[in-house]
């Protein structure tokens, strides 16, 4: 946070500069900073997509799920949209309860079209099959997911339960035992996610 603070008086308006200080501002514990920094952003460069990417992100994480699904949906509207923007969306859209699947869906298919290996997209998108009672397509979507990534604790849990629902008990006890070894990780797939992104859009790979 220094030394972007530091280099930020020397281009106040620089959307790089100030997307790096949020992203250390939010993975510091530092939340409304963070977001008010993207509001800045979004101020000076109201299309620059990765700055509401990241204050979409954060709201959500806060809890403030209503306020993320509308910056991620105007984000969505900008001229070059970032590919995240469609993971973030749909993950606002589903902590909602929404029931507007076409467009959780669609979200989700976009995103993973543009997301190398996002084993999250899979893990969202079987929660939006699950909730359509489309019980085979939840169960494929989290073998994806654990294809991509086998660490991913949460699909291990949900695989268990969907097997179990299935009368496929043997493979439902595999995957609850593959959960219980992964459940300590206390990593955030999501923030982790974020951040391997955003490192790369500072460095100048994959930015609009």
């Amino acid at each position: 946070m220094e030394v972007f603070e530091k280099a930020g008086r020397f281009q106040k308006d620089s959307p790089f500069l100030l997307l790096g200080l949020s992203l250390a501002q939010y993975l510091g514990g530092q939340n409304a900073e963070s977001t008010e920094t993207c509001h800045t952003v979004l101020s000076l460069h109201p299309d620059f997509s990765p700055a509401r990417v990241l204050l979409a992100f954060a709201l959500s994480m806060q809890g403030n799920v209503d306020e993320a699904a509308k910056v991620a949906a105007q984000g969505l509207r900008d001229p070059a949209p970032f590919p995240y923007l469609y993971y973030v969306h749909a993950a606002a859209l589903l902590k909602q309860q929404s029931k507007d699947y076409d467009v959780i869906l669609k979200d989700l298919a976009l995103a993973e079209r543009s997301i190398p290996g996002c084993s999250l997209c899979y893990l969202a998108q079987s929660k939006a099959h699950q909730k359509m009672g489309e019980r085979d397509a939840a169960t494929a979507d989290l073998e994806k997911a654990l294809e991509l990534d086998s660490t991913l604790a949460e699909a291990w849990y949900r695989l268990a339960l969907l097997y179990d629902q299935e009368g496929r008990h043997a493979e439902a006890q595999q995957a609850r035992r593959r959960f219980e070894e992964l459940k300590e990780n206390k990593a955030n797939r999501e923030t982790e996610m974020l951040r391997d992104v955003f490192l790369k859009t500072l460095g100048g790979e994959g930015s609009p």
